[in-house]
């Protein structure tokens, strides 16, 4: 039976020593099955918000999934609900890509009866960089790193996964690949949030839309009703056409900036 627990933000605060960036921040609740994109323009809080929900990061309010208080579990507790995949895998890192991987199993409990090498590579496999499985991370390229910092938040299969422009450094195929995999992964009842920049892609991926900004959301909900141009104007300061195209996607163009004396 699938899972309909929610992912409940309630007054949620979290930044770094002496700079708050998220103060009491509250969603609407986020449903197992979804995808959920924040969004915004650079230094809005997308990042620390979802690193305060990793833990990562010193916070307070309430954050609940499936009748547990996240912020009160302890950190391996925290690891059995959550995958975090941050912006990018610090290039000092001496592990190859199957060692990180064992090391992100060996953080939770085993979540299978499948030996943890061969949960491993499975996952390695699914992702597409089985391959790549005894290259040190520190050889990978930007976008191999991404990859196998996804294959490392996945392989516990939590409940919850929180990915930090997953796409970022990836070609167009691979950008598809993971948000793909981020679809049929959520589909089997988990709870995905992602930052993305590009607000054409969030629409094309997400059911549920935050767009954030100065630390707080301005406004929620599903892709058509967000990304509309006069979001686009308030939040990003410009002038653009919110279209659909033969598939019925959203596509936003852009037109120009807006100034003091209209676009430019």
């Amino acid at each position: 039976m699938v899972n309909r627990a929610q992912l409940l933000i309630d007054r949620l605060s979290t930044g770094y020593p002496g700079r708050p960036v998220i103060r009491d921040v509250t969603l609407a609740p986020l449903q197992a099955g979804e995808i959920t994109a924040l969004v915004g323009p650079n230094a809005a809080g997308k990042s620390t918000l979802l690193r305060g929900l990793a833990g990562l990061l010193p916070a307070s309010g309430e954050v609940t999934f499936d009748g547990r208080s996240i912020l009160q579990l302890s950190p391996r507790a925290r690891a059995e609900l959550i995958g975090f995949m941050p912006q990018s895998v610090p290039l000092a890192a001496e592990l190859t890509v199957l060692e990180g991987m064992l090391s992100a199993l060996h953080v939770a409990p085993r979540t299978g009866d499948d030996p943890f090498m061969e949960q491993a590579i499975d996952v390695l496999g699914q992702v597409g960089i089985a391959h790549l499985a005894l290259e040190p991370l520190n050889r990978l390229s930007g976008g191999q790193r991404q990859l196998a910092s996804l294959a490392q938040s996945i392989v516990r299969h939590p409940p919850i996964l929180l990915l930090d422009e997953p796409t970022s450094a990836l070609d167009l195929g691979h950008q598809f690949d993971v948000m793909n995999m981020v679809r049929r992964y959520v589909s089997a009842g988990r709870v995905a949030v992602v930052v993305l920049h590009d607000l054409t892609f969030a629409a094309r991926w997400a059911d549920n839309i935050v767009v954030m900004s100065q630390g707080v959301p301005k406004c929620s909900g599903a892709p058509a009703a967000v990304v509309t141009p006069k979001l686009l104007t308030e939040i990003y300061g410009i002038s653009a056409r919110v279209e659909r195209c033969s598939r019925d996607f959203l596509q936003l163009i852009v037109d120009g900036r807006i100034t003091h004396n209209g676009p430019d």
